[in-house]
């Protein structure tokens, strides 16, 4: 006789294995009825609803700011043609001809504002800053502190950390120019720096040389040389 523990057992199995194969079945069916339904569909059925699908993605991403770069103009200076304006940034002739809308390019006159395409001008400059470059120059960058290893002074000298220009000397600001090159005052922008301000002079600083004036001696001599530095002169010089 069959224990009666083996036979609920075997009934139970019976019972699972024909619900499962009944709800195949059924998820076949449903499937099927499915892809049929789709092959059957009109492209305008179709479209409509591509385009709920993408209503429904637009409403749920997050949205994307998009930041613009300001518009930059450069100012002709005496002696410049637009081949060597074109080299100093990086960018056809044709292209500013096009831009500024010149038929002579021997049209140039002193003074006269270039626009220059904001993507390949480069320049990130801080909200308020004026984007008009009088001068572009290629430097040789160093660094420089207000101790006796820069400037030959100690903290009770009385001058210590004073610029040429009056102003205390200030990192992430200060830098030594040769006034002759980059006038005393004027605002540059150095790339790879940033926005910084011609404050002070250097026995050593000559021609288009540009030392940075940093608070620590070990990060001034971690700075070491660096050379072919494109450097802007902005407009609001002194």
């Amino acid at each position: 006789m069959l224990n009666p523990s083996i036979f609920r057992l075997t009934i139970c199995l019976i019972l699972i294995v024909t619900l499962g194969a009944a709800a195949e079945r059924s998820a076949y069916a449903y499937h099927t009825s499915a892809d049929l339904a789709e092959t059957t569909m009109t492209s305008q059925e179709w479209d409509a609803i591509l385009q709920r699908d993408a209503d429904a993605e637009a409403r749920t991403e997050s949205p994307v700011l998009k930041t613009l770069p300001s518009p930059v103009s450069y100012q002709v200076r005496s002696g410049d043609t637009l081949y060597r304006i074109s080299r100093s940034f990086g960018i056809p002739v044709q292209t500013l001809l096009a831009i500024n809308g010149i038929d002579d390019p021997g049209s140039l006159q002193a003074g006269q504002l270039l626009q220059i395409p904001s993507e390949q001008a480069g320049l990130e400059l801080p909200e308020g800053q004026e984007g008009i470059i009088r001068q572009v120059l290629t430097s040789t960058l160093t660094a420089y502190t207000a101790g006796v290893e820069s400037t030959g002074k100690k903290p009770s000298h009385p001058e210590y950390g004073i610029t040429y220009s009056g102003s205390k000397a200030e990192e992430g600001r200060t830098i030594a120019v040769d006034p002759s090159i980059i006038p005393m005052g004027s605002t540059v922008f150095i790339d790879g720096i940033g926005v910084r301000k011609a404050e002070d002079i250097g026995s050593a600083i000559r021609g288009t040389r540009i030392d940075l004036f940093m608070d620590d001696v070990k990060q001034a001599r971690d700075f070491g040389v660096k050379k072919n530095v494109k450097v802007y002169v902005l407009e609001g010089t002194a």
